[in-house]
């Protein structure tokens, strides 16, 4: 009994609600695959979170059998604590909530300027006209800040994050394919299946930012004796780039499709796609402010989603 007494108070001293959360979803499933599941994330993350609260209180909390795991008796002792700890926060998230019925305060959005300006913006326009106490602040540049660590509270992005702890959802696809001005063809030409882009000049993105870099595979041709004349992190530095004629770069089908005088160098080749995600930190999902930035985006994505994806049959 004493030994139970002191682990409780081990619990109150050296954990975190975020800590206890994983535990007792695990009590009440009996497997890391089934918890994982319910917390929307993968059995790996569980099982971490589970033994660095094991090692901060120095004890065991469940054993291992066929039906699954059992709780111990510190691991009983500790669930009592823990459920007593988990309607306390509940209780402190309904009296946040209810005094965010008037949907006011700052939201921070992490993006890139593209999707600022397809999806972000007209968002956040809807969100103005609704909720004009809602303040946001949009962040964009090379740097991906950390949604973990809470630099931003949305994030509108490529790539699935590899934190099992954030809530990602698919927000849609962007295609990106080769273009040129009009201009650029009629004094260079159209480069040549199998040519590797002998004679051509190629601006494209830095190196690391998606996949389009000279060495591989460019538009789904080997490049051998393009020259590369530019290189940026930014995809509307790009667009501006071609636009002017400095060369053949990929850009976004939703950019580049209805600009009269820009060209698909490539025009049978299919569009790459790359997958967008849109990922908030679990303790501000369910605030009314943050929540009704994140409908207003996935709204607006919707809205877009094939032009986004390059299938909504402008003229090529």
């Amino acid at each position: 009994m004493y030994f139970c007494q002191r682990v409780v108070r081990e619990c109150s001293r050296v954990t975190d609600w975020s800590d206890l959360r994983f535990f007792l979803e695990l009590a009440r499933t009996g497997t890391l695959a089934a918890a994982g599941r319910k917390l929307g994330v993968d059995n790996t993350t569980v099982g971490r979170r589970l033994s660095a609260l094991e090692r901060d209180l120095g004890s065991k909390l469940f054993s291992r059998t066929p039906d699954g795991l059992v709780l111990t008796a510190a691991g009983e002792a500790i669930r009592t604590a823990g459920e007593e700890m988990e309607q306390a926060v509940l209780r402190g998230e309904q009296r946040v909530l209810g005094s965010d019925r008037k949907l006011s305060g700052l939201v921070r959005v992490a993006t890139t300027e593209m999707l600022a300006e397809l999806a972000v913006l007209p968002a956040l326009r809807s969100v103005h006209e609704r909720h004009p106490q809602i303040r946001v602040e949009v962040l964009t540049g090379a740097g991906r800040l950390d949604v973990a660590r809470r630099e931003t509270d949305v994030a509108l992005r490529y790539g699935r994050p590899q934190s099992g702890d954030l809530v990602a959802r698919r927000a849609g696809t962007m295609a990106f394919a080769l273009y040129a001005s009009g201009k650029y063809l009629a004094a260079r030409g159209r480069p040549a299946r199998g040519s590797g882009f002998s004679g051509h000049d190629i601006v494209t993105f830095n190196v690391g930012i998606r996949q389009w870099r000279v060495g591989g595979q460019f538009g789904g041709e080997p490049v051998h004796d393009g020259r590369v004349v530019l290189r940026t992190n930014s995809a509307l530095t790009l667009l501006k780039a071609v636009q002017v004629g400095l060369g053949i770069g990929p850009l976004p089908c939703a950019l580049a499709d209805p600009d009269p005088k820009l060209e698909r160098v490539l025009p049978t080749v299919p569009a790459e796609l790359d997958e967008l995600w849109l990922v908030v930190h679990p303790d501000v999902q369910r605030t009314s402010r943050v929540r009704a930035v994140i409908d207003a985006i996935e709204a607006r994505m919707a809205e877009i989603a094939a032009r986004l994806s390059g299938s909504d049959d402008r003229p090529r």
